[in-house]
């Protein structure tokens, strides 16, 4: 398993809203019908969704708290 660093929020919604939208893309160019991408990208952008909100809460939960100096290692996600 690798190790994945741990990404801002912002970060992680460019990344998976670009990928959503090539989703989007190949499911058109393949000619996929309209229920069935409807289908497959709602589950995709709630996937993102919680890719986000993981992210956000990771970066909360490791943010040192005020006057703390000691400088904390970033939390790696194994894939």
């Amino acid at each position: 398993m690798s190790n994945l660093p741990l990404m801002r929020p912002e970060s992680t919604a460019l990344n998976v809203t670009d990928r959503i939208d090539a989703l989007a893309a190949a499911l058109r160019a393949a000619g996929v019908p309209s229920e069935q991408s409807s289908g497959l990208l709602a589950a995709a952008a709630t996937a993102a969704m919680h890719a986000v909100t993981l992210d956000a809460l990771l970066a909360e939960t490791h943010r040192p708290p005020p006057g703390d100096e000691t400088p904390r290692q970033p939390v790696r996600l194994a894939a």
